[in-house]
């Protein structure tokens, strides 16, 4: 029969080791600037690692049309780049990671940006240039980190007002090789009095 003490060790033992991993798998959310200091990994690198200290994965170039699953272990990742692929609709595996600060989706065919974009609470850059975006989804008002948005050389002409709610911390945004009035500018900007907007040369389009 195993003696009451020792069983009651091993019994402390294990809910040690089960608070250990359960702390283990919750995310640091990394300063921005020292994001910046942690490596990129590719995807062949990444799968060599502990799961769980991935936390910037670049697949850019890839020839993709879907991100693979077994990305969905690096439950920390907070840099996504799936720039220059061939995507056709936004991955909805990327709401898997809700601790993600930059993430990168330039150069698709991308057409819509999902709701669900408001649950990535702590993005502060989004890059969605070169893309067929037209409109962005009022969630984006959510992103109350959000310091940097790239849109440009897409067909997003206009804003829900919601990002409004964002005018304390969008810093800058590029809204350049878009086709806008002079009016659309100026309503922008209205929206968003502090933050840097850089846009090309207004037209008479009609908006």
């Amino acid at each position: 029969m195993i003696n009451k003490k020792l069983y009651w060790y091993f019994l402390n033992v294990v809910v040690l080791v089960l608070i250990l991993n359960s702390t283990k798998a919750l995310a640091q959310v990394f300063d921005y600037k020292a994001l910046d200091t942690i490596p990129e990994l590719t995807l062949e690198q990444a799968l060599k690692k502990d799961p769980l200290t991935v936390y910037k994965l670049n697949l850019k170039k890839q020839k993709l049309t879907d991100l693979p699953e077994e990305i969905a272990q690096f439950k920390n990742l907070q840099s996504l780049n799936i720039s220059k692929n061939k995507f056709s609709h936004f991955p909805m595996l990327i709401f898997k990671f809700p601790y993600l600060q930059k993430l990168d989706v330039s150069d698709n065919k991308i057409s819509t940006i999902p709701a669900e974009i408001g649950t990535l609470v702590h993005l502060k850059k989004f890059s969605a240039y070169e893309t067929e975006i037209s409109t962005l989804p009022p969630e984006i008002g959510k992103l109350k980190e959000l310091s940097v948005l790239d849109i440009w050389g897409t067909n997003v002409a206009s804003f829900p007002d919601e990002i409004e709610q964002l005018k304390e911390t969008l810093k800058e945004i590029d809204m350049r090789v878009i086709m806008m009035s002079n009016a659309e500018h100026q309503k922008i900007k209205d929206l968003l009095p502090l933050t840097k907007i850089h846009f090309s040369k207004s037209c008479n389009c009609g908006f």
